[in-house]
C-alpha cells in the first residue's frame, strides 16, 4: 500500500485575472510531511497548457520516489483543463484531481463560446466521484488508483482541517509568488 517514506506530488495554483500567466507550484512530501522539493510552472490563464506544465514540472524535479500525483482540482485558472489521464498514463502513476465541492458542469459554457477543444477534453474528464474521507466530502477524478487507494491516500495527508497536506502547501506557496509578483 502506501509506505511511510512514501512521496505525493501536491499541485495547486493562485492566479490573477489582470496577469497572463498563473503560478502553477507542486511540492513532492512525504507521508511523515517532510517537503522533499518543489517546482514553479507558468501556465496561461485559459490556456491549454496545464498538462504540459505539469508534466514538465515533475520531470525537472528529476524524482522517482514519488508514488502519486494529487492536484488540486482539473480545471484550473479560467478552463485550463488538466487531462489527469493523460498525466497518470505519461507518467505510470496514480493521478488525483480532488476539489471540496462538486463542480459545475461547464458544457454549455464552452458550446456557448465555442471552445470545442476545451468541450471535448472536459468531456474526457468523465463525472466527479463523492468520497468522503474522516468526515469530510471531496469531489475527486483519478486515475492509475481505486477508490480504496484513493481514500488511504488523501487520509494518509488530511492532517490539520480538510485540505490535504501537500495541496495546502503547494496554495500557500503559490499564492506568495502571486503576491510576490504584485510588488512594484
Amino acid at each position: 500500500m502506501f509506505k511511510e517514506k512514501a512521496r505525493v506530488l501536491g499541485i495547486s495554483e493562485s492566479f490573477d485575472l489582470k496577469q497572463d500567466l498563473s503560478y502553477l507550484v507542486g511540492t513532492v512530501m512525504r507521508k511523515d510531511l517532510v517537503l522533499d522539493a518543489l517546482f514553479v510552472e507558468n501556465p496561461k490563464i485559459g490556456g491549454d497548457d496545464a498538462t504540459e506544465k505539469i508534466i514538465d514540472g515533475f520531470y525537472t524535479l528529476k524524482r522517482n520516489d514519488v508514488s502519486c500525483i494529487m492536484i488540486d482540482g482539473c480545471i484550473l485558472s479560467m478552463y485550463n483543463i488538466v487531462d489527469y489521464i493523460y498525466i497518470s498514463s505519461t507518467l505510470n502513476m496514480p493521478v488525483i484531481c480532488v476539489t471540496s465541492q462538486r463542480g459545475k458542469d461547464l458544457k454549455e459554457t464552452f458550446i456557448k463560446n465555442n471552445q470545442l477543444n476545451k468541450l471535448e477534453l472536459y468531456k474526457k474528464l468523465g463525472s466527479q466521484r463523492k468520497i468522503s474521507v474522516l468526515g469530510y466530502d471531496y469531489w475527486v477524478r483519478f486515475s492509475g488508483a481505486d477508490e480504496f487507494e484513493v481514500k488511504h491516500i488523501l487520509k494518509s495527508f488530511i492532517i490539520s482541517g480538510r485540505t490535504p497536506e501537500p495541496l495546502r502547501v503547494s496554495k500557500i506557496i503559490a499564492r506568495a509568488f502571486l503576491k510576490n509578483a504584485h510588488k512594484p
